[in-house]
This record gives C-alpha cells, structure tokens and sequence, in this order.
C-alpha cells in the first residue's frame, strides 16, 4: 500500500499530461516494474479517436416561388377622330377696275422773256461805303420802258440769320440807296447787300397787290459793303 501511494501522485502527473501514446508507455513501464502489486492490461493505442458524430439537421431549403407572369396588355388603339371637313369658301370674284386715263395737266404758259436784261454800271462790284455815304446804284438798258413797265431793283441781305429780299420798282435807270437800309445787314456777312436788275411789266392780282411779270432775265449780281 505503502508504494501504491508513493507512486500515485506521480502517475496523477503523468495522467494530466495525458497522451494516449506516451501514456500507454509510462504505464506499461510502471508495471514492469511492479509485475507483483498492479496487473496492467494490455492497450491497444487507438491514435484516431472514434468520435461518432452527431449528425445535423440538413436545412431543408424553403422552394422559392414561381412568378407567374403578368400577362401584358395590348393597348387597344385609340379611333382617331376624323376632322369634320371645312367648306371652302368660293372665291369671291373681284371686280374689274378699269385704270384711270391720265388726265394731262394744262399748264399756263409763262410768258418767256423778250428783253434784253439791263447792264449794271455802279458802284462797282465789292464797293465799300460807310454810313454817312450816299450813293446809288445805276444801270443801262436798251428797252425803253411803257407806263406800265419798270426797271424792277432787287437787293438781298441778312438780317438776325433771314434772308431778306427787298423788291424796288423804278421807272429811271438809277435808285438812291435808302439809309434806312444801313446796318440792315448782319455784321457776319461783312455788311453785304447783294443787288440786280430786270426789267418787268406791272400787273395787279385778285386782292389789287401789284404784282410783276419778268419781260427781260436778270442782270448779273454784284455787292457792296456798307459799314
């Protein structure tokens, strides 16, 4: 009893580091050397242990459904509304207008000038005067004048940026320039006065102004200065 307790504890050892080859050969050493005291059977090392599994439960599979397919629609045409027709109006017919016939004009014949114009003479063409001058301004003509004919006097001007047209009619180849004239003409111009002569018949019109009908073209244009 006394050496099965001494070698217990060594065996329990042993036991704990338990490995089925090293085991069997540590107890079979053991009782070689105790043939007397322990009978140790003969073990027949099994190195693959006989586990007998435990068998699972194979899942069985849930069946997936069939779709059964949405049978699809044919659209049914839609009745295209037919359009009601449109009556067509007749043309309506146009009447034919006859183009006017071009009426000429009946023009009164502007008498043409049958005199020869008068030839001026002075002051000469560019001629300066100043304000205390008096001068005049003189002509010639081979036309000897009727009683209802004169020598017509045209002088042209400026005045505030208008031009001024001053008819005078005399029945003498000559005219006295008016100082009522002077200073007439805008400083601008120089103080100009542009001048001519024709001679023309005296008429009235329908209100009795006198008016005048050219019998001869107008003489040449000279000017004068008057400062």
């Amino acid at each position: 009893m006394a050496l099965v307790f001494a070698v217990g504890p060594w065996l329990l050892q042993a036991v704990e580091g338990f490995r089925p080859g090293q085991a069997i050969n540590t107890v079979q050493a053991l009782a070689s050397e105790i043939p007397v005291l322990v009978e140790v059977p003969t073990l027949t090392p099994s190195l693959t242990p006989s586990i007998t599994p435990t068998p699972s439960r194979t899942p069985t599979s849930t069946p997936t459904p069939s779709l059964t397919p949405t049978p699809t629609l044919t659209p049914s045409p839609t009745a295209t509304a037919t359009p009601t027709p449109t009556d067509t109006p007749s043309p309506t017919p146009s009447r034919t207008r006859r183009a006017p016939t071009p009426t000429q004009p009946t023009e009164t014949p502007t008498p043409m000038p049958t005199v020869v114009p008068p030839v001026l003479v002075e002051p000469k063409d560019g001629a300066p005067f100043s304000g205390g001058d008096i001068f005049k301004l003189a002509w010639q003509s081979s036309h000897t004048l009727k009683p209802d004919e004169c020598y017509l006097l045209t002088i042209r001007y400026t005045m505030g940026g208008e031009n001024v047209s001053l008819p005078v009619c005399v029945q003498e180849p000559y005219w006295w320039v008016d100082k009522g004239l002077y200073l007439q003409a805008d400083q601008e111009t120089g103080r100009s006065y542009h001048w001519s002569v024709r001679v023309a018949q005296k008429e009235r019109d329908a209100g009795g102004n006198e008016t005048y009908v050219p019998l001869s073209p107008a003489s040449e244009e000279w000017v004068f200065y008057w400062k």
